[in-house]
């Protein structure tokens, strides 16, 4: 005998209380709907307690069907097991209906020895005028499977089941399995140059900002160059001892928008409105020509050198001005283009570094919007301690960040081709 099985088990809530505690209606209800599903019932027992309350149990030739309700809270729970290859939601629908509920959540799962260990959760609401039409606001969640997929795919795919999104459908054929989902992402394009989308920006921003604050010796006072969006700025103020925050970026558009858009403000936590953030709407190399108190952290998130105006960031002049305002045991990190896309300008930028007098250590993340995207630490010190696990609240990178860096052999291979940047030699943009 086949034991592959369905399990539904259903919390129904918002009843009519009046049907809640009707044990002769309920038990007329269920069995009739067992017997439409064509079932075979074994055996049927129903009770009423006092002064409210129904509990039912009704055996069925492929398992059972039991309910419990509580109608002083307008509450029930059903469950469904059957090894049977009924369409049963149907079905279940109608008898919710004529429970009065409201709103369900319904839990599926996969039985038996040829099961795919799938869990599914629907989250239905139930209003009188989609009584009889497909339900709306419908949201499933599910159970990823690790050994589908490929690397970049499952990482957005978890973006997107954690945030807000929609299943369209989910199930499987005798090929495969089958999702369609709709997502709602927000995407920021700066010259039609896509900035981030918001389904895996925190791929970029945690890996932009965890290795270098676990790795500093003091939090107290930290500087952002760029970053005007202000997701560098949310992580960076997940770590409690950090006292002041400076951030420096060129436009004041991004800034007004990074504070007053409602859905930016959700994005970035409203990092902005923080009383330890101090922004500095102003060109990043007039900032740290003046005269400042040293940083224990120093993050660079300025855009790609795509151009001769970009490149004039990223060089020698530029990192010994920033090197000279970093505390003496102070870490400093530069996002560094894709290694993959653009391998020489990622180690020429570690080499330009390099020759402003600090110690580098690379390392990499995959971004599923952007591919393999690079960074660059930096101290007055060589890096030699080992890279600590995540000490804060953090969705998108594993606890442990040794992985990251991990610098593919193919791109290891093109250090040897690296330039020095500078004012006088502009060619990062070239490259």
């Amino acid at each position: 005998m086949d034991s592959k099985g369905q399990h539904l088990i259903i919390d129904a809530f918002e009843c009519q209380s009046g049907i809640l505690n009707d044990a002769e209606q309920l038990k007329e209800m269920l069995t009739k709907a067992i017997d439409l599903l064509g079932m075979e019932i074994l055996s049927v027992h129903f009770h009423s307690f006092s002064p409210q309350g129904v509990t039912g149990v009704i055996g069925i030739s492929t398992s059972h069907f039991s309910i419990h309700t509580w109608p002083e809270h307008g509450y029930a729970a059903l469950d469904l097991y059957t090894c049977g290859n009924q369409d049963i939601w149907p079905t279940f629908k109608d008898i919710l209906h004529k429970m009065g509920a409201r709103r369900v959540e319904v839990y599926e799962f996969s039985r038996g020895e040829e099961s795919k260990n799938t869990t599914v959760m629907k989250k239905l609401n139930f209003t009188p005028d989609t009584e009889n039409a497909e339900n709306v606001n419908t949201r499933e969640l599910f159970q990823l499977q690790d050994n589908r997929g490929n690397d970049w795919d499952m990482k957005q795919l978890r973006e997107i089941i954690a945030g807000e999104h929609d299943i369209l459908y989910h199930g499987s054929s005798q090929y495969q399995d089958i999702l369609l989902v709709k997502a709602n992402d927000l995407r920021l394009y700066l010259d039609q140059e896509l900035q981030f989308c918001s389904l895996d920006e925190r791929f970029y921003h945690e890996a932009l900002v965890y290795p270098v604050m676990e790795l500093a010796a003091s939090h107290e006072r930290i500087l952002i160059l760029g970053g005007g969006d202000g997701f560098a700025l949310r992580e960076v103020l997940k770590y409690p001892n950090v006292k002041h925050v400076d951030l420096v970026d060129l436009d004041p558009m991004i800034i007004q928008l990074a504070k007053t858009e409602p859905a930016l403000l959700a994005q970035n936590n409203r990092s902005f409105l923080d009383n330890r953030v101090q922004v500095h709407i102003e060109d990043a190399k007039k900032y740290i020509a003046g005269k400042l108190q040293p940083y224990d952290v120093i993050i660079i998130d300025f855009p790609d050198p795509v151009n001769p105006v970009l490149s004039s960031l990223y060089t020698k002049e530029l990192f010994s001005q920033v090197a000279s305002h970093l505390s003496k045991d102070g870490t400093l990190v530069c996002q560094s283009n894709s290694p993959e896309d653009s391998p020489q300008v990622f180690w020429s930028i570690a080499k330009t570094i390099k020759k402003a007098g600090l110690h580098t250590l690379e390392y990499n993340v995959t971004v599923p919007s952007f591919g393999i995207w690079g960074f660059h630490l930096a101290a007055h010190k060589e890096i030699t301690k080992k890279i600590p696990e995540i000490s804060v609240p953090h969705q998108a990178l594993p606890a442990n960040m040794e992985p990251l860096f991990k610098i593919p052999s193919e791109i290891m291979s093109v250090q040897k081709d690296a330039i020095v940047n500078s004012l006088d030699n502009l060619k990062l943009h070239e490259l």
